[in-house]
């Protein structure tokens, strides 16, 4: 079974929140009993230099939840634009302190990313980002066998909806292949039903938000575990507030 540090995925619905070095700040206490994961979302700190982020994960650390490092490419969604040289740095500085690691499966140093979080003994997930449609159900397969080929640990798609079909199509790849240890995700308002209820078919990780919307369709936090209570008992017994 997969974990992220003490956290076992892939038994019941896991919750996560992206977090800037402001809300590890001002609100990860609040909302660390109600998360399963926090997303260090480096590219959304105030600062980028190397130990000033190692100083943020140590003190995300102490609140107990599992911690995700992810530094987003531009192109993928980043909030700003890194090079690639800036974000190696700052894997190598951030890898040691976390408990699991995001790289795009398109990245130029993700070979090199993989390789450091193997040398740390953490778990990668190799991610694909498309903000214009969901490709088809062979290339969703294909990118998925891209990623496991790279070293990933767990694959995660996050495709736009433009349609019911769509989402439909993406929920027919993660349940043919879900023992593959997959996150995967419909971005926008044709989608928002994925991020409640692919966690219920196998998707290991759903997303919520705190302030401000991080991707298409995503939920706020407090709704998202409203939902998911409601139709995941196992996660209810766990989270109700």
């Amino acid at each position: 079974m997969l974990r992220f540090g003490d956290l076992e995925l892939g038994t019941i619905p896991r919750v996560a929140v992206a977090l800037s070095d402001t809300e590890v700040r001002e609100d990860a206490k609040r909302v660390r009993e109600s998360v399963d994961v926090f997303e260090l979302r480096i590219d959304r700190f105030q600062r980028h230099q190397p130990r000033f982020v190692a100083e943020v994960a140590a003190a995300a650390a102490v609140h107990g939840v599992a911690l995700l490092g992810t530094v987003r490419a531009h192109d993928e969604g980043g909030a700003v634009a890194l090079s690639d040289t800036e974000r190696l740095a700052i894997f190598r500085a951030l890898t040691p302190a976390v408990d699991a690691i995001d790289i795009e499966l398109h990245a130029p140093i993700r070979t090199e990313v993989i390789e450091l979080c193997r040398r740390h003994h953490k778990p990668v997930i190799v991610s694909f980002h498309d903000f214009a449609g969901t490709p088809s159900y062979d290339e969703l397969v294909r990118l998925i066998e891209t990623g496991k080929e790279a070293g990933a640990d767990v694959v995660k798609l996050a495709t736009t909806a433009t349609s019911r079909a769509e989402v439909d199509r993406l929920l027919g790849v993660l349940r043919a292949h879900r023992d593959q240890q997959l996150i995967l995700i419909a971005m926008g308002a044709e989608g928002l039903a994925s991020r409640v209820f692919f966690p219920l078919f196998g998707s290991l990780l759903t997303w919520g938000f705190l302030k401000t919307q991080g991707a298409p369709g995503q939920l706020p936090l407090d709704e998202l575990i409203d939902e998911l209570c409601r139709y995941a008992p196992d996660f209810a017994r766990r989270h109700r507030r």
